[in-house]
């Protein structure tokens, strides 16, 4: 919780980070995201749009993003928002006793700058159903209608498929239920709706998304929060019910955290689910 910004530099097998607020292993088990995985020798491998990175831990807390510089700078630092002091955040929230617990916990995770169109298609397709069957759904639409990027440990990359690479495809792949129909009536949107999702304030902006067949309340605060970066959006599921009811008696404000409202909800969902699992802090 010291405040300081991420630091890299070039380094010969790629970029190397090191930053205070920064914990891939924890970013990829928040929830927020559905493209980052562990490899078998405890690396990492982050998928967004056309690009892809290894990502290998160091002992001294380090990580080495095995890319290009260009590529560190234009993709990766904007994807895990290396810009921003999470310290600012952190520092805030001094007067919580769980979110200072939750900070202890999960306050490597940062909020990422996700893809609108991928983020609406899979917190459509995640609505009833868990993590597991979510990344599975996800790798079924990418390894058969996505673009094949690459290849990483013998793991062949592909990247999140378009609406035209979806559009009149049999997604049964998949396995997404009740969910097909919505995904398959997203695909018929253009790109220059998504771009003016994008230009649109906060309450017009969620009003678009419920205006989509298949986005309730809890989806558009996802797609608002890891897709559109609103950080005053704060999605409710039943383990944020959950927690609220328990640790808070049911009376929590995210409005109290203005302009990181987004980013508590991520430390208190990690925290509290890592406390349902038995894990200790």
């Amino acid at each position: 919780m010291n405040g300081e910004k991420a630091i890299c530099h070039l380094v010969s097998n790629g970029v190397l980070l090191s930053a205070p607020q920064f914990d891939i292993g924890q970013i990829a088990e928040s929830g927020q995201c559905f493209r980052i995985q562990s490899l078998p020798d405890g690396s990492f491998l982050a998928i967004t749009g056309q690009h892809f990175v290894k990502i290998d831990c160091q002992s001294n807390g380090g990580y080495v993003f095995r890319c290009t510089w260009e590529d560190f700078r234009d993709v990766w630092l904007a994807y895990f928002d290396l810009s921003e002091d999470y310290g600012v955040y952190q520092r805030q929230m001094a007067d919580d006793l769980f979110l200072i617990e939750a900070i202890q916990r999960g306050g490597g995770i940062r909020i990422l700058r996700q893809d609108l169109w991928e983020m609406v298609v899979t917190f459509v397709i995640s609505q009833r159903n868990n993590i597991p069957r979510i990344r599975s759904a996800v790798e079924c639409l990418c390894q058969n209608f996505g673009t094949q990027l690459g290849e990483v440990a013998g793991h062949e990359i592909y990247s999140f498929p378009t609406a035209e690479q979806l559009r009149g495809k049999d997604l049964a792949c998949a396995s997404l239920g009740y969910r097909e129909k919505y995904v398959k009536e997203l695909c018929n949107y253009q790109p220059d709706f998504w771009i003016g999702l994008a230009a649109q304030d906060d309450n017009e902006a969620k009003k678009t998304l419920l205006d989509l067949n298949g986005v309730g309340e809890k989806v558009a605060n996802c797609v608002m929060l890891f897709g559109l970066h609103r950080m005053d959006s704060y999605p409710r599921d039943v383990w944020i019910n959950r927690l609220i009811d328990d640790i808070y008696h049911g009376d929590f404000d995210p409005s109290k955290y203005a302009g990181y409202a987004g980013y508590v909800q991520q430390i208190q969902f990690f925290h509290y689910r890592q406390i349902a699992k038995g894990v200790e802090a």
